[in-house]
């Protein structure tokens, strides 16, 4: 039996396990806490830090395993890099694009050198790094964090200097960015590349929970209804010129941008498969499956998931909410009648992690009614 590794055993893991599972693979979970709903349905568990390269690497090579992969981890893309090209398999990715991706420095520093979507922002490490900053408002993130950890809305220099600590405290690197907060409807792009190609580019709108920083997501529409034709033709047009910028030859890539007054403007990009299951909202509503697709590429196997015949539907993917450090309960988050699909991510009584620290995704269902989702 081939064995795959895949990097946390989170939420966002549990559609890799399971596809992994059904597909024949022994599947060997890691993380540094031996928690998650991925626990429980990995094949072998070990608690390896996902960002231990040399301890990863040793554990693919004592097991023969043939795949490396993390869904909706920025956290992880350095280190699944690293592993599948020190043991020589497939990648989507060389470890200096992940790096780059990584960093949010980094990455508005290459788009900025490539003209692509220009935003005021600024490096930084400490608090006189700030001075002369004008652009208000503003949002302050870490540099290299990710699910909305240690992000913090700045009106003022006084309020910009009061975000600084969180966000570097949640930094691995002690870097924080600072960028004009960016004002407009807010859409997704999961879009998928094979052989230098760009195969799939579907836009989702991305609904956000308002009053808390960083854009908390309660759910996607698709296809996205928040622009007009033209502007969400500019929208796929500018996913496009980041993905060639990037030199992203293979595999999913997912972008967040704002629709603004000047045009769409890029917020976040991550070479890899999103975590909000938008994977399964493009299957039920296009026919199209970007999770086996990927699996199929790593794998070296026939590129089939891509081939179904083609839908046009109208779909809307609703988060269930709640705050951290309380226990899971269900009963608040019945999912309609009509819902095509859902999953809780936590039994009964758990006590909910907390991740952005606001409010947690505990589980999730999808609907034929796309216009409700906006109200």
């Amino acid at each position: 039996m081939r064995k795959a590794l895949i990097l946390g055993t989170g939420a966002a893991q549990v559609d890799a396990i399971h596809y992994l599972r059904n597909a024949g693979w022994w599947v060997i979970g890691c993380s540094y806490l031996r928690d998650g709903p991925g626990l429980s349905l990995v094949h072998e568990f070990r608690q390896i830090n996902i960002t231990d390269v040399p301890a990863l690497e040793g554990l693919a090579r004592s097991e023969g395993v043939e795949l490396v992969y993390s869904v909706g981890s920025d956290l992880a893309m350095p280190a699944v890099a690293r592993v599948a090209t020190a043991l020589g398999l497939r990648r989507f990715i060389s470890p200096a694009q992940a790096d780059l991706t990584q960093n949010k420095v980094s990455l508005r520093d290459h788009l900025r050198s490539h003209h692509i979507s220009p935003v005021s922002y600024r490096q930084l490490r400490r608090r006189a790094d700030a001075t002369g900053w004008d652009h208000f408002p503003a949002i302050v993130k870490p540099a290299d964090s990710q699910g909305q950890r240690g992000v913090g809305r700045a009106d003022s220099m006084g309020e910009l200097l009061a975000c600084l600590k969180p966000a570097l405290a949640a930094s691995r690197c002690a870097t924080a960015i600072v960028e004009e907060l960016l004002d407009g409807p807010e859409v997704s792009a999961n879009v998928f590349v094979v052989g230098g190609k760009i195969v799939v580019n579907e836009l989702s709108d991305r609904l956000v929970v308002t009053d808390f920083p960083g854009g908390i997501p309660r759910g996607h529409v698709l296809p996205a209804q928040s622009g007009s034709e033209t502007v969400l033709a500019e929208a796929r047009e500018l996913a496009e010129r980041c993905v060639r910028a990037l030199g992203i030859e293979n595999g999913p890539v997912y972008l967040q941008m704002k629709l603004t007054r000047c045009g769409p403007r890029i917020i976040e990009i991550t070479p890899r498969l999103d975590g909000c299951h938008i994977w399964r909202l493009i299957l039920e509503a296009r026919g199209i499956d970007l999770l086996a697709a990927s699996f199929q590429l790593l794998a070296g196997e026939p590129l089939r998931a891509l081939d179904g015949p083609r839908r046009a539907d109208d779909l809307s993917l609703h988060f269930f909410l709640q705050t951290p450090g309380e226990p899971s309960s269900r009963a608040p988050h019945q999912p309609p009648r009509a819902a095509l699909y859902n999953e809780f991510y936590l039994q009964e009584g758990d006590i909910v992690a907390a991740v952005n620290g606001h409010l947690e995704k505990v589980g999730y269902f999808l609907l034929r009614e796309p216009a409700c989702a906006s109200r």
